[in-house]
């Protein structure tokens, strides 16, 4: 049985995981001229960041020994927040193209 602080260390990763991956995809998509380089770069990038921060996060000790399986493990603390991070961008934060008080990235 998992204890209480490691339950609340797995939910710490899962929400810095969803952050990291809700503001990544945003980035990209604002900064991105086309919706390709947005979607390869939000699936390259974003997992990428998060081999760094699973690191980080696991040596202060966090969700250790949470999961008996890595499949548990991946699918928990990676694919779960990385989803639901981008489907935050993609369907509660309005387009690039609908927001009004953006300035132009022409240099004029």
């Amino acid at each position: 049985m998992v204890s209480a602080v490691t339950a609340a260390g797995v939910g710490v990763i899962v929400l810095v995981h969803t952050a990291i991956a809700a503001v990544g995809a945003r980035y990209f998509r604002v900064t991105l001229q086309t919706r390709w380089g947005s979607i390869v770069y939000t699936a390259v990038l974003i997992p990428l960041v998060y081999v760094f921060t699973t690191l980080a996060l696991g040596a202060l000790g966090l969700g250790a020994g949470a999961f008996d399986d890595a499949g548990q493990l991946i699918v928990v603390t990676w694919a779960f927040p990385f989803f639901l991070g981008w489907s935050i961008d993609l369907f509660w934060v309005p387009a690039p193209d609908e927001l009004e008080d953006v300035p132009d990235q022409t240099g004029e």
